[in-house]
């Protein structure tokens, strides 16, 4: 776990964490559907820069927006690649 937190910036569709020199990690997202049974948010982004990487920030800001998404009963489609592979194991787990 680090010790950055996760901001949500929702009129920018994306979830962040400042982080020490000034650069952001993110996760980038997009939302459809108004009604309940067709919301969904597709995650599409994960981005940790170099220096940065194997400090399981991408996996947090993951885990916050799939929280996130939970809450606001949206359907969840992972066109990231990381996002996917956490999706897989999160259904693994249920």
């Amino acid at each position: 776990m680090s010790d950055y937190q996760i901001l949500h910036q929702p009129e920018e569709s994306l979830f962040y964490v400042h982080l020490d020199d000034g650069q952001r990690a993110f996760l980038k997202y997009r939302r459809s559907g108004s009604e309940s049974a067709e919301a969904m948010v597709d995650f599409f982004g994960t981005f940790v820069p170099e220096a940065y990487r194997g400090q399981a920030l991408a996996s947090e800001l993951v885990d916050h927006a799939f929280a996130w998404a939970d809450e606001n009963k949206l359907h969840i489609n992972t066109s990231c690649w990381y996002a996917a592979k956490k999706m897989e194991r999160r259904e693994r787990q249920t």
